[in-house]
């Protein structure tokens, strides 16, 4: 008989606790490390943004002290996020302590920096995501600002040779813009042959408001890069995709795929199911981009399970039921499969499959 491990226990509490007495416990929890990065995308702010918005990290045990709170609030995964957060010296540290806590430990990187950090990064982290947009080294320079594609495909090699030994899964998260969508499917090739456990297919997401922040001569560019700009294009590429998941380790499910072929965004979400920190230790409600967010310092004012049912939480979550702005992998897709279970069974049957087969019994 297969034993479950302390995260597929937990998962289960959550799912059934959320489902039969209407809690609204999250699933997922995204930390913030840095605002730092080693990339200038041309559809990504970070990188480009005013030196004063990467100010603000908290330390070491501030940190431990947040993934302490996402156990406590039963969380079941955690995904450390950037900016790039290998540029911060203690992640793996961090990530080994989430892993003692008993939370799923998973990292985004653009994969620059892993090299010099492979051995440890894979045994502390149980996922490691690292981004490939394409498989020419011109396009990559051209769309990531830097000349790194032969040095982010030697990391991913080397991260996947030892990621059985270190029981960590390794995965590609690959992002359409304008510039690559020729690229999509030989990506996915490449995730194949390079022998990685899934390459995730995401939309760039793109926002107004990041203008303000970005600084002089920011390569920033959402105008030129929307993957919106060639609608029949994207529509096309989606269809091969899903034709595609027969053959491919995609893991990005059929459900959030179709959604681009009928534009149908019409969902409603359930921004309980995640809980993202900033890099200063605020939590940010109902979600990151927001109109309406508020951020709470979870490090120094506030408990974050207190804080995550009281009025004012349970208000603000209640005026972004109805958003219809939002295509965000990380909260459509949940939304979906387990905030709306009963209409979706059959999404969530392959999200579950999904997911068992992408990872290792973490």
């Amino acid at each position: 008989m297969t034993m479950l491990s302390p995260s597929s226990k937990r998962f289960i509490k959550t799912f059934l606790t959320n489902k039969l007495m209407r809690k609204g416990f999250p699933y997922f929890g995204s930390l913030e490390v840095t605002r730092k990065c080693n990339s200038k995308c041309s559809f990504c702010p970070i990188g480009n943004e005013k030196k004063e918005i990467k100010k603000g990290e908290v330390n070491t045990e501030a940190m431990k002290k947040i993934l302490s709170q996402f156990s406590d609030l039963n969380i079941t995964a955690v995904s450390f996020l950037g900016g790039e957060p290998f540029l911060r010296k203690d992640v793996c540290e961090l990530a080994e302590y989430g892993h003692n806590n008993n939370l799923i430990t998973q990292v985004s990187t653009n994969g620059i920096n892993l090299g010099s950090m492979v051995d440890r990064g894979t045994a502390a982290f149980d996922v490691i995501v690292i981004s490939l947009d394409v498989v020419n080294r011109e396009l990559y320079h051209e769309i990531r600002g830097v000349d790194k594609y032969e040095t982010v495909v030697d990391n991913i090699k080397a991260a996947q040779e030892l990621s059985e030994e270190n029981e960590c899964n390794i995965l590609i998260n690959t992002v359409v813009c304008s510039k690559n969508l020729d690229q999509i499917p030989d990506v996915i090739k490449l995730s194949k042959k390079l022998g990685v456990r899934g390459i995730m297919i995401d939309f760039a997401t793109f926002h107004d408001h990041w203008l303000e922040i970005v600084n002089d001569g920011s390569r920033y560019n959402p105008k030129e890069m929307d993957w919106r700009n060639d609608h029949a294009g994207t529509k096309r590429l989606i269809k091969q995709i899903i034709q595609m998941k027969k053959d491919y380790p995609i893991l990005t499910s059929k459900m959030y795929l179709e959604t681009f072929l009928t534009d149908n965004f019409d969902f409603k979400c359930y921004p309980n199911l995640f809980c993202c920190v900033s890099k200063e230790g605020e939590v940010a409600i109902p979600c990151w981009d927001s109109s309406i967010t508020k951020f709470y310092d979870i490090v120094n004012k506030y408990n974050l399970k207190e804080l995550w049912f009281s009025d004012d939480v349970k208000e603000l979550r209640g005026r972004v039921a109805d958003c219809k702005n939002c295509y965000m992998h990380c909260i459509v897709e949940p939304s979906k499969v387990l905030g709306a279970t009963t209409r979706n069974l059959k999404d969530l049957m392959e999200w579950v499959v999904t997911f068992r087969s992408s990872t290792f019994n973490v």
